[in-house]
C-alpha cells in the first residue's frame, strides 16, 4: 500500500513540475514570436537581420528578451514587453539599424 502512495505521490509530482516547464516554454515561445513580428512589422527588420531571439526567466524584467541582430553579432540587446503587450528596449545601447532612424 506504501508503495503504490509514493509511486502516484511521485506521478502526481513529476506531472505538476512537467506542466510548469511547459506553461514556461509556451510563454518563451509566445515572447519570442511576438518580439520578431515587432522587430519586422514595426521596426522595419528582415528575418535575416536577426541572429537569434531568446527570453528567460529573471527577476527584474520577469521575462526580458535577447536579441542579437546580424549587424552587431555578439551583442545582445534587451527587450521587454512589460506585460503589456508594448516592447520596449531595456538596453541602454541602440540596435545599429534604429540608430540610423533617429
Amino acid at each position: 500500500m506504501q508503495k503504490k502512495v509514493l509511486i502516484v505521490s511521485l506521478v502526481i509530482v513529476v506531472m505538476v513540475v512537467g506542466g510548469i516547464y511547459s506553461g514556461l516554454q509556451m510563454k518563451y515561445n509566445k515572447l519570442e514570436t511576438s518580439l520578431k513580428e515587432h522587430l519586422v512589422k514595426v521596426e522595419g527588420y528582415s528575418e535575416n537581420d536577426i541572429i537569434s531571439i531568446k527570453a528567460k526567466l529573471s527577476k527584474m524584467p520577469k521575462y526580458p528578451v535577447y536579441v542579437e541582430f546580424a549587424d552587431d553579432p555578439g551583442t545582445k540587446y534587451v527587450f521587454s514587453d512589460r506585460q503589456a503587450n508594448e516592447w520596449t528596449q531595456l538596453d541602454p545601447k541602440t540596435p545599429q539599424r534604429l540608430k540610423e532612424k533617429e
